[in-house]
């Protein structure tokens, strides 16, 4: 069994009790008719046990040590029946005053480790299990959750040295792959070894062919030409569990960096009928429709996005830009002006309001949306172009020649055929106004 920290050995396994002068002490006698003989008390906690039942075990071994509180292998059994009914406080005590009277008790000390661990109190685990191989060099589960210990402390190169004196004493893929998984954090080539170790022992430890497949992803991503293996690996755990939308998540990632948006697409489709409303998830797909070209789609999954994120300004601005697309000069210019109430400091969302309104033909509401860009000093080619026209549509031909004039000294001859348009303009709104004048 393993816990949150990736331990091994988990042992809460119990030591024999024996029926007899218990623990070698004189007994205490019970009082008569209230509780059976103490061998009798040992025999059925010693089933109960042997049966996995640890409540009844803890009932009996509870009023068992009340009379023999010497006894130590029945205080060690109770102990472990509290650990395996939740009573991890009351084993916690039990197995630390064990260690304190008896401090070459390996299990007590192996016993009260784990269970430190599961607390979290990390260093006191670590400092049990030191003490345990102060005395026992070869112990190789308290050499493995050493290493677990030292994982969770930080400390990782002592880790690695502990997880690979553990694996000179007992090679198994549970420990290799709680290597891998140290090594795959640091050094993900390093970590190919013992996981591929790992699935020769054991090829149905699934979690080894995760680690080993996300390790190929992390490489295929650097440039390593390991990105099939890992599609390979994604798509076997899939098979087994068609439900896990992370791996279909992580394949379709792999399937995004190398351009495969069909097949991108397909699983980010699949992982979303499985969890909608997942934020993370639809951006991924969003993403993948405009990259494919799918603007459709992507503009059908805006409304459930926005519903799930309503002030994002960014979404709201992708939406316009969509609806521009489809020529829904309308719909789009709704979308520009949530984006400015969200976002009134950002010149995009005016700039991309005053085009809506100007293929509107509302050419003073162009003005006035361009004014807002002026104001936050954002102005650029296209801007000017843009006022120059709306300005000569509303007559007002002294600011359009002015603005004609604004872009043609920026644009820098990247818009040619705007240039020529303005230049043209520009000759006959400066006889227009020289006549005027």
């Amino acid at each position: 069994m393993r816990n949150c920290c990736g331990l091994l050995g988990r042992i809460l396994f119990p030591l024999a009790l024996l029926a007899g002068t218990p623990g070698g002490q004189q007994q205490t006698a019970p009082p008569a008719a209230q509780a059976p003989a103490p061998e009798v008390q040992l025999q059925q906690a010693a089933a109960a046990l042997e049966k996995e039942d640890y409540a009844t075990a803890s009932t009996i071994l509870e009023s068992y040590v009340a009379g023999h509180p010497d006894d130590v292998r029945a205080r060690f059994n109770l102990a472990l029946a509290y650990s395996m009914t939740g009573r991890q406080g009351d084993a916690l005590r039990l197995y630390e005053a064990l260690v304190s009277q008896q401090p070459e008790l390996i299990p007590a000390r192996m016993n009260l480790g784990i269970l430190l661990l599961e607390k979290g109190s990390f260093a006191e685990a670590l400092a049990q299990f030191d003490q345990v191989l102060a005395q026992q060099p070869d112990h190789w589960a308290a050499q493995v959750n050493r290493a677990g210990a030292l994982v969770a402390l930080g400390r990782t190169a002592e880790a690695t040295q502990s997880y690979q004196q553990a694996l000179v004493l007992k090679l198994d893929a549970p420990t290799l792959l709680e290597y891998g998984k140290l090594l795959a954090k640091t050094n993900p080539e390093a970590a190919e070894p013992p996981l591929r170790r790992a699935l020769a022992l054991d090829p149905a430890l699934e979690e080894a062919k995760l680690v080993l497949a996300s390790v190929l992803e992390d490489r295929a991503a650097k440039g390593a030409g390991t990105s099939a293996e890992a599609v390979s690996l994604y798509q076997e755990l899939l098979a087994a569990h068609a439900d896990r939308v992370d791996l279909r998540i992580r394949l379709a990632g792999i399937h995004l960096r190398e351009k495969r948006l069909p097949e991108a697409i397909r699983e980010l489709e699949a992982a979303r009928a499985a969890a909608a409303g997942d934020a993370q998830l639809n951006r991924m797909l969003l993403n993948a429709y405009l990259q494919a070209k799918e603007n459709d789609k992507a503009e059908a999954l805006l409304p459930e996005m926005l519903a799930l994120a309503p002030a994002d300004a960014e979404l709201r601005m992708l939406q316009g830009s969509l609806r521009m697309e489809r020529r829904q000069f309308a719909q789009a210019a709704e979308s520009f002006r949530s984006a400015i109430q969200l976002a009134p400091e950002a010149a995009a969302g005016y700039t991309n309001l005053a085009s809506a309104l100007y293929l509107l033909k509302d050419y003073a509401g162009t003005v006035a949306a361009l004014e807002k860009v002026a104001v936050l000093r954002q102005d650029t080619a296209g801007t000017y172009f843009l006022r120059a026209l709306a300005l000569d549509q509303l007559g007002l031909k002294e600011a359009a020649y002015d603005n004609y004039q604004k872009f043609l000294a920026v644009d820098a001859q990247k818009n040619p055929d705007q240039e020529f348009q303005a230049r043209q303009r520009s000759r006959t709104l400066a006889r227009e106004l020289q006549r005027r004048r």
